[in-house]
């Protein structure tokens, strides 16, 4: 008869893992910005709190909206039988799925899976707890996904706002490259920016060639 550890260690995923790159860079997030730092605990419907410290949930499953995308196939990232799966799934609806399944829930707003970059948005969820698992009748990653597909499809919710490039280069998700500019918008090396009408260089060329063309109807006359 295995132990409860075992099982647990059978649950062990990927994409549980958080891997160092890309790094997050603390920083105070720009104003209505998505949040970078908080991670929000659904307690209750409709309200969750936030906290900074995550640690005391990194053995939690983790769960994210691309496992029941029905836009992509099982070899994309989907986890769950296309009949149960849902078209445009989002983090903030797979939350208050889980929650709504009867699990604790942890909510990261920032976080992301490699193969749905651009869909923010990671769920964890309390399995297990003292070595066995919180509900007898799911105690397995692939049943909890399946109940929670069920969830997914009577949840009707906005999702949050889209993240500009910027959000995404502020959050760490994103390296600034060189000669990135504010907004992620690009420097144009010969336009000069000392001065907001261009530099004294255009200016002065302007200058001469509307003095030139004086002179030439003067000469006319």
């Amino acid at each position: 008869m295995s132990s409860r550890p075992e099982s647990k260690i059978e649950e062990l995923d990927v994409d549980d893992i958080d891997f160092p790159i890309p790094t997050e860079r603390p920083s105070t997030p720009p104003p209505q910005a998505i949040p970078i730092e908080g991670i929000r605990i659904g307690q209750s419907l409709p309200g969750m709190r936030v906290v900074n410290d995550a640690s005391k949930f990194k053995d939690w499953i983790c769960l994210y909206p691309l496992y029941f995308d029905k836009s992509r196939s099982l070899e994309q990232g989907r986890k769950v039988p296309l009949g149960k799966a849902i078209f445009a799934p989002h983090g903030r609806q797979l939350s208050v799925a889980v929650k709504q399944a009867g699990f604790n829930v942890c909510y990261e707003p920032n976080k992301r899976h490699p193969r749905d970059f651009f869909n923010a948005g990671r769920v964890r969820v309390e399995l297990f707890n003292g070595g066995g698992p919180v509900n007898r009748a799911v105690d397995s990653r692939k049943k909890l996904m399946m109940v929670v597909a069920e969830k997914m499809a009577l949840v009707v919710m906005q999702r949050d706002r889209e993240p500009t490039l910027q959000d995404l280069i502020d959050s760490g998700a994103m390296p600034m490259l060189p000669g990135m500019g504010p907004g992620g918008m690009a420097m144009d090396d010969e336009a000069g920016t000392s001065e907001p009408g261009g530099s004294s260089s255009a200016k002065a060329s302007k200058k001469s060639t509307k003095t030139k063309k004086k002179g030439k109807a003067k000469n006319v006359v």
